[in-house]
């Protein structure tokens, strides 16, 4: 059955969902918001395949007498024909609505309100999912904004955002706000190791550097991020003795594997980060196992420089967000981190 349950380290935002699909008050509008990758996008499926599942366990009874963890959260049974549509994203009745571009644009919202005009099939609950709501222009919000005034009926919205302050406030006062909060390293290590099937090695040192975020944990493990991390402190390290030439083979590195600049780019930020804080409090250090290094590096690295090369990787990340050539990006990024005492060689 899917419930719940099956949220990982957000037990406030469970019980606020299951009281309402238990006591039948379901909000006409949600606003999920918190860090990408800790459930808001689950919780709202999830919130829909209960809602319109054949044979829903509003009760959350233990699916056996081993399974004390389910107890009180309301499930969905996951094979009739409205859950297996929502799981395959068919189901007519519930749609998300995402960006097309940089933007959530107000074309979208008006088609939205044409298909809400029509009557739904009052066995179902119509959900409109709207991830992330944030990328709503002006225009969009406003016409969104119209819709959560005057509701259609036996239709629940639930806008998925980092942060309130990505709305308008009148959005936000016309939903029922819930917080997911980051989901902790060994709520996430767990899962790595019981459900990923991850070595226990890599799964503590993702854990670590996922900061909360157990979908950013995941896509960390598929893709080695340990193996790549070492990598580049390894190339950070050596970046102001290199000559200009070999820098820029890394520059050219980097701009060629396009899908994981940003992921690069994160691992550069957890780095510096790590070296400003090591002294005062080591243990909020997101690279714990590999401290030693940390420490070596730390101590011949001031403050300065560090905030140098963080504000270096700041502008090469905005950018990139305005399509910016990248391996040029790249290049004047190497040369920043290269400085070091106010030299390059």
């Amino acid at each position: 059955m899917i419930g719940l349950k099956d949220l990982i380290g957000q037990k406030r935002p469970v019980q606020l969902l299951a009281n309402a699909l238990q006591n039948g008050k379901m909000p006409h509008a949600w606003l999920f918001t918190g860090e990408d990758g800790v459930g808001k996008k689950t919780a709202a499926l999830a919130l829909a395949m209960i809602s319109n599942c054949q044979n829903p366990d509003l009760t959350g009874r233990p699916a056996s007498p081993a399974d004390g963890q389910s107890r009180g959260w309301p499930r969905a049974c996951g094979s009739c024909r409205p859950c297996k549509k929502i799981a395959a994203g068919v189901h007519p009745e519930v749609r998300v609505l995402a960006p097309s571009g940089p933007n959530i644009r107000i074309d979208r919202i008006r088609s939205l309100c044409s298909d809400l005009a029509l009557k739904s099939d009052e066995r179902s609950w119509r959900f409109v999912i709207i991830d992330p709501a944030g990328r709503m222009n002006a225009e969009a919000a406003n016409a969104l904004l119209k819709i959560l005034e005057e509701p259609p009926e036996h239709t629940v919205f639930v806008l998925i955002a980092a942060d309130t302050g990505d709305l308008l406030p009148t959005i936000v006062s016309r939903c029922q706000h819930i917080r997911f909060h980051p989901i902790t390293p060994v709520d996430i290590e767990r899962y790595l190791r019981d459900q990923c099937q991850t070595d226990p090695q890599q799964a503590m040192i993702v854990a670590a550097l996922a900061r909360g975020s157990l979908g950013r944990a995941i896509e960390m493990a598929a893709q080695d991020w340990s193996a790549r991390r070492d990598f580049f402190i390894r190339q950070l390290s050596k970046l102001p003795a290199q000559p200009r030439g070999l820098r820029h083979v890394l520059a050219e590195i980097m701009a060629k594997d396009k899908d994981r600049i940003e992921a690069n780019l994160e691992i550069m930020k957890n780095w510096y980060r790590d070296l400003a804080v090591y002294s005062a409090a080591p243990e909020l250090l997101y690279n714990r196992d590999i401290s030693d290094q940390v420490y070596r590096s730390g101590s011949q690295t001031t403050m300065d420089q560090i905030l140098e090369k963080t504000d270096a990787i700041a502008a090469a990340e905005k950018a990139l967000t305005t399509n910016a050539n990248a391996r040029l990006v790249m290049d004047e990024l190497v040369e920043a981190l290269a400085v070091q005492g106010g030299k390059t060689y």
